[in-house]
Parts: C-alpha cells; sequence; structure tokens
C-alpha cells in the first residue's frame, strides 16, 4: 500500500466531506498502483507487461504522463480528480441520488469510493470507453446515477440533446457527439486541465472548442470566439477573452466560497464578464428571443439574475435586489453588472469604469427605474411607466411595425446591442462583441454620430421622405411617414426644404440637443435632457451641440407642442421662455 499523503479535489461549492482515514480502504488499494508511485507498469488484458517501453521509468514507476496515472508528477496529487472517501453526508443533499453509488453496495450511506464508478473485474461494461466501468457512460448515465443536476434532463439542455459530433480530439472517452459525451464533453473526471469542478479548460477556455465556427458534419457551427470572424475578435466586446480568474463555474462565490456569487464577486477589481455569467450551459437551449418581450430567451435558460427594487424616488440609484435563481428576463442578468451590485454606490448615475467604446458605464438599473418620468420598455411596458406623466406611450404610427404595440410591449438590452453583423446560421446574435460603439445593431448602427465617428446626428439629415441610412434611433422611429413629419417639434426645427418649419433658418439642430446620449432612461419624458446633466447623457460641446434646455413638459400629443412647452437661455432658443410647469 502507498504512504503517500494525497491532496484532495475541493471547490467553493464542494460540501462533501472526507472519511477520516483518508483515502479509505478499498480506494487505497486501488491508488497502490495508480497513483504512480509504486506501480510497476500497464496492464494488458491477458498479460503483464513488467518491463521496458516508454511507460515505465528508471525507479520502476508508472510515467507521469501515462494515462492510468492519476497522481501526476509526484504521485500525491488527486486535486484534479474526482473526490474519493467522501461521506455519507454527502449523499444526504437533494441534488444528489444515491441508486446504484457503490459496486457492490451494502447500504445507501457508503462512502463513494473508485470503485462507486469502476468494477475492476470487467473492462468492457462500457464497450466504447472501457476504462473499467461499473456500466455504460452512454450519455453519461454512469455520472447521472450520482448527479442529478438542475435543469440537465427536465429542460433539456441542448448539449444534453445535441447530435452535433465533437470536434477532433476533445472526446477522450471515445463517444462521438455531444449528447453521447454527455458530461464529459466539458468535464473529465481524472486529470482535469481546470481542477476546479473537473473541467477541461477554465471560463471562456470550455465553451471556445465547439463555438468557433468549425465544419461540422458538413455543417458550419457559429462562430462564438476570438478567432478570426469570431464577435470576440472585434473592436468592442465584453471582456471575456481579457479577464481570468474572476469567475468560479455555477456563479459560485470565491470571496465567500459558498455557492452563490455576491456583488464583490462582480465588482472592482474582480469584475468580469464570462461565458458563464450569462449562459448555464446545463440548461442554454438554442432559440432566440421574440421581438416586443423580455422574457428570457432559451440560450439564457437555467442562469441567475437581479431584479432591483426600484427606489420611490426618481432618478435615484437601486440598492437592493431580490436574486432570481433563474432569471425569468433577459435584463435580471444584466443587472448583475449594469447596477450598483456591480458597480458600487454612485453621485449621480455614472461609475469610473470605462466600456470599451470609451465612456463611462452608467447605472443602467438606475434608468430604468420604473419611477423616472421615462425610459425604454425594457422593464415593464410604456403604460406601466409609473413615473411617467400621459401620455405615456408614443402613438403606433411612431414607430416601425414590428414596435406597434406601444404601451404593452417590452425589450430586450439585445435588441439594441449584440452583432453589427445580419444574424444567420453561422454568425452569433447576443452582445458578445460588435465592430460598431456600444454594440449597436440592426440596419442603423450609429449613435450619437454618424459613421465618421464626429458628425452629430441632426435634424437636417432626414430626407424628404424619412430618416438617414445609419441613424440607429430609425431602427424602431422612422419620425417621419413619407414626407410628414410625426412630430411639429422636430418639423419646425427642420429645414423649410425637408418640410420643415425651418424655425432656425440653416442652423443645424443635433438630436443630443434635446435628448440624452444615453437613451435608456431620463429624468425628463421623451428621454429629454436638460443643460444640467452631466457626461455621458450630456454631448461634451457647446452651442446646440450638447443639451440647451432648462424646462420640459409633455403636451398632449406629439403634433401641438407649443413654444412654452421648453425653456432655453440658448441663443438660438431664447425665444422659449420660462412659462413655469416644467419638468414632466
Amino acid at each position: 500500500m502507498s504512504a503517500v499523503s494525497y491532496s484532495t479535489y475541493t471547490s467553493s461549492t464542494l460540501t462533501a466531506t472526507y472519511v477520516t482515514s483518508f483515502p479509505n480502504a478499498s480506494s487505497k488499494l486501488c491508488l497502490s498502483c495508480h497513483d504512480g508511485t509504486i506501480a510497476i507498469g500497464a496492464t494488458i488484458r491477458g498479460q503483464f507487461t513488467v518491463s521496458g517501453g516508454a511507460l515505465l521509468d528508471p525507479d520502476q514507476s508508472l510515467a507521469a504522463s501515462a494515462a492510468s496515472n492519476i497522481g501526476g508528477a509526484t504521485g500525491a496529487t488527486l486535486t484534479d480528480d474526482h473526490p474519493i472517501s467522501i461521506g455519507a453526508p454527502h449523499f444526504n443533499s437533494t441534488q444528489y441520488n444515491c441508486s446504484g453509488c457503490h459496486y457492490p453496495r451494502p447500504s445507501d450511506i457508503v462512502p463513494l469510493e473508485c470503485v462507486s464508478c469502476h468494477d475492476p473485474h470487467n473492462e468492457t461494461k462500457d464497450a466504447t470507453t472501457k476504462k473499467f466501468l461499473k456500466q455504460s457512460n452512454s450519455s453519461s448515465a454512469l455520472c447521472l446515477t450520482c448527479h442529478n443536476k438542475v435543469y440537465w434532463s427536465t429542460n433539456p439542455s441542448i448539449h444534453q440533446s445535441s447530435t452535433k459530433a465533437m470536434p477532433a480530439g476533445l472526446s477522450h472517452n471515445g463517444y462521438a457527439t455531444v449528447a453521447t459525451n454527455g458530461c464529459e464533453s466539458c468535464h473529465k473526471p481524472h486529470s482535469a486541465a481546470n481542477a476546479s469542478r473537473l473541467t477541461k479548460a477554465s471560463e471562456e477556455g470550455i465553451c471556445t472548442p465547439c463555438h468557433r465556427g468549425i465544419v461540422n458534419g458538413g455543417i458550419t457551427e457559429k462562430n462564438v470566439s476570438n478567432a478570426t470572424g469570431g464577435p470576440f475578435a472585434k473592436t468592442y466586446t465584453h471582456p471575456t477573452y481579457t479577464r481570468s480568474g474572476k469567475h468560479n463555474p455555477v456563479n459560485a462565490s470565491p470571496s465567500t466560497n459558498s455557492p452563490n456569487e455576491n456583488s464583490a464577486d462582480v465588482s472592482g477589481a474582480n469584475r468580469h464578464a464570462e461565458c458563464q455569467d450569462c449562459h448555464n450551459p446545463h440548461a442554454a437551449k438554442s432559440g432566440l428571443h421574440t421581438t416586443q418581450s423580455n422574457a428570457a430567451s432559451s440560450v439564457l435558460l437555467g442562469n441567475w439574475g437581479n431584479e432591483p427594487t426600484d427606489p420611490a424616488t426618481k432618478w435615484t440609484q437601486p440598492t437592493t435586489f431580490t436574486r432570481v435563481d433563474p432569471a425569468t428576463k433577459e435584463f435580471q442578468i444584466c443587472m448583475k453588472c449594469h447596477s450598483s451590485y456591480g458597480l458600487g454606490l454612485l453621485a449621480a448615475g455614472v461609475s469610473t469604469v470605462i466600456g470599451p467604446s470609451g465612456s463611462n458605464i452608467t447605472d443602467q438599473a438606475w434608468e430604468y427605474n420604473v419611477n423616472n418620468l421615462s425610459a425604454h420598455p425594457v422593464k415593464v411596458g410604456l403604460s406601466s411607466q409609473t413615473g411617467s406623466v400621459a401620455p405615456k406611450p408614443l402613438f403606433s404610427t411612431q414607430m416601425t411595425a414590428s414596435w406597434n404595440a406601444v404601451g404593452t410591449q417590452t425589450m430586450y438590452c439585445s435588441d439594441c446591442h449584440g452583432n453589427d453583423q445580419t444574424v444567420s446560421a453561422t454568425v452569433p446574435d447576443g452582445p458578445h462583441g460588435s465592430n460598431r460603439k456600444f454594440m449597436l445593431k440592426g440596419t442603423n448602427q450609429y449613435w450619437p454620430t454618424k459613421s465618421d465617428g464626429t458628425t452629430l446626428w441632426a435634424l437636417d439629415d432626414f430626407t424628404t421622405s424619412g430618416p438617414p441610412l445609419g441613424l440607429f434611433c430609425a431602427n424602431c422611429h422612422p419620425m417621419k411617414s413619407g414626407t410628414t413629419w410625426q412630430n411639429n417639434v422636430h418639423m419646425e426645427h427642420a429645414r423649410s426644404s425637408l418640410g420643415g418649419g425651418g424655425q432656425l433658418g440653416t442652423t443645424r439642430v443635433p438630436c443630443v440637443t434635446c435628448h440624452v446620449v444615453v437613451p435608456h432612461g431620463s429624468k425628463r419624458g421623451r428621454l429629454i435632457g436638460y443643460s444640467s446633466d452631466i457626461a455621458p447623457y450630456k454631448n461634451p460641446g457647446a452651442g446646440l451641440n450638447t443639451l440647451v434646455l432648462i424646462g420640459f413638459k409633455k403636451a398632449a400629443s406629439s403634433t401641438n407642442y407649443g413654444m412654452s412647452d421648453c425653456y432655453s437661455t440658448q441663443s438660438n432658443c431664447n425665444a422659449h421662455t420660462n412659462a413655469g410647469g416644467y419638468d414632466q
């Protein structure tokens, strides 16, 4: 018997208790050959090979690189192997199914040992993998004897049912498809590259090998990687490939060694965005979201999120959250990082964190507070925006056809943010990466400037028949019906040649003269901003290139705004004097 003192597997979600006499007798017998310290060679069915060959070290120990050596170079490392000699309390959890955990099994309360998975007297009960498994492990039947993973079978996950071929070199057990590999598509019970949770790699490294645009069975898989053409190879991305070692799979907390991530795990120096922050590989299914909804789509199933508790006072930072597990809305997943939970306490909704587009990241839970005077309908439909003054929604005629369920429709963060390419069988959707600032998507992808990155969009850019190509807002807001402006304010501030009133003659009136640059939500109705607002809500310009209003109030309809509904001391707008009743 080996006298080695072994290091043991551990992780932040391991609840098992190792037996006092670790390793226990039966497993210690196995380790006498398979830890790599005293074995004299590899066995071949029917005979022993005891001399010569690359498997033998000079001291006749099993080579560190040999498949049968699970102890590593020192023979004492079991940190990257499935735990053994773990006691009965392990099996009292509702996450585990004790049936068949031991062979032979005198009772359901014996510790888990090597023989729980291996039958040393029969190599081929699993004819594909062999390795003396006690039963076939096709589709992880053996793993599922103990591991009753939430969602895996009941959802079922696309990884549980996919008939796609495993990429070359990624199947260590001989099974050909993702479904038949099952758990072992991502996990390896012995000598795993990433010891914690026995995964074949860490973080995005687990997902990349199967999601990199490879040709699989004649079909090119979607490329969700940092390889050529993948979204993470683009200019503006979430930091999935640039931050490492900050995330524990299954959302466990490395800071508190508890099953749930907390604010400290996603903020400050620990701020990160790994694949598993948005996707649960045990639950995710294929299929994207539905227009006019905010329900978590199939690819986001089974992940946790945060539901902010909205302060009753408008434009106030939410600081308390309800953990929603699993998340039912897409925005709840985003709020793990884009809120005080991941940004900390802020003075005016703007953090010191600089996003990939070069702007300070803002608190979106703050911006989507239902008690704000205006917000895009990410949390609730506009008719349910409590703080908004009537009329709350726009008219249906002011929206494009797919967004005309005004008042009741909701939307996703990813309706605006995602891949700049058109989604296809090989091009993924979602806010992984883009070549457009702020990861803006759709037919029109530029805001608040044109494609040159300098020229601000203005009413002068509209044509006689409609909005200019490229203006991001025009994806949903056409603003003109043929040659007719749908808002008299826009008409009166456009040049006469565009069918407008030309109130300012030939002066360009940029959109950000009146509207906030960050259009998630505002202190005023209709996403109006004041000159007192700060960047990035306010464009850092001068004259009409920045916010100029001091007061605003809604009119009864979009076609009967008057001079008294706005107040400004800007020289071009000094006719808008103080009539009172503002901040609506």
